[in-house]
């Protein structure tokens, strides 16, 4: 009795730890799963960005059970590489480094919140002596390698019914545009804040396009790892929780929310909302529209046209990038 007692146990011992061993073996070869609690998202500067930062300072990730990390990185071109090199999880980013991440590496983003929307804040400067886009026909405009830049100025010929091989784009660095457009290495340059605030400082430009006129298009969002999303269904929802927190928050106390939304930008409270009121917050109530009514794909499949301008876009499957809980 006492050997039929101790075979089972035996057994029974076998079994616990070969059940172990194999969720040892699927954690170590899952790293969604095994670093879930924390989530690395990578960010720029951009005025639209930095109520992240609120929600991080005040607490408001962690009240919706989320660990974020924000990885701050010096262009959305660095986003989209550390995306695709998985030193991040997620990116605070356009929709254009969501498609770039994919045609560069294979790597699926999707969009989980939509934080703005610019509405004027991108624009194409042009030194004094061009008034218009036409003036730029022939010459050469500086673009920043791998972002949106290259989408704003194709918008701009489209509406302008300039063919693109019209103009010669230069793709730079971010920080090396400025520089650029002043030495005459460049005729024009797209920019932002708080880029732009510094350029209209120290140059006499004339704004040519401003991303008012393709307003929703320019969508700014949270785009996580498609990976990440399968094995943690309720991290939107959770972050859609924090982000109306931070709305909120930023709302009831601006004095203290203006001093961590300049924090990073080295710009004056003033010139932050001179920029915000060119970039317009989408708060949680109306987050279901760009998913549900088609907005985040509609604007996926424009902004396609243009990444993969040189392939067959018939062939790429946008729902691949759009979330479905």
């Amino acid at each position: 009795m006492s050997q039929i007692f101790s075979s089972k146990r035996n057994i029974i011992s076998f079994l616990s730890i070969a059940t172990m061993l194999i969720l040892l073996v699927y954690l170590s070869s899952n790293p969604y799963v095994s670093k879930q609690e924390t989530l690395r998202i990578g960010i720029t500067e951009w005025p639209g960005f930095e109520y992240l930062f609120i929600a991080k300072k005040q607490g408001f990730f962690k009240q919706a059970g989320l660990d974020i990390e924000l990885v701050e990185l010096s262009s959305l071109a660095e986003v989209r590489r550390a995306f695709e090199r998985g030193k991040i999880d997620g990116m605070a980013a356009t929709l254009v480094e969501v498609l770039e991440a994919y045609k560069y590496s294979d790597q699926i983003a999707q969009p989980i919140v939509v934080i703005d929307y610019s509405n004027g804040a991108d624009e194409i400067l042009a030194n004094k002596e061009f008034k218009s886009l036409n003036d730029l026909k022939g010459k050469r405009i500086g673009v920043e390698a791998g972002s949106m830049s290259s989408y704003i100025v194709s918008r701009a010929l489209e509406i302008n019914d300039i063919d693109y091989s019209e103009v010669i784009m230069i793709p730079m660095g971010l920080f090396k545009l400025p520089k650029a457009l002043k030495s005459g290495k460049v005729d024009a340059i797209t920019s932002h804040p708080p880029v732009s605030v510094a350029i209209k400082k120290e140059l006499k430009v004339n704004v040519l396009f401003d991303s008012s006129l393709i307003p929703q298009n320019l969508l700014d969002v949270i785009a996580i790892n498609k990976n990440i999303l399968k094995v943690r269904p309720k991290l939107r929802q959770s972050f859609i929780q924090a982000w109306g927190e931070t709305l909120k928050y930023a709302e009831n106390n601006p004095e203290s929310s203006y001093q961590i939304l300049t924090e990073r930008l080295h710009i004056s409270i003033q010139e932050f909302k001179n920029s915000m009121s060119l970039i317009r917050l989408v708060d949680i109530d109306e987050q279901e529209q760009y998913f549900s009514e088609g907005i985040i794909e509609d604007n996926l499949i424009k902004t396609g046209d243009i990444v993969f301008r040189h392939l067959d876009t018939s062939k790429i499957d946008y729902s691949k990038f759009i979330y479905a809980n």
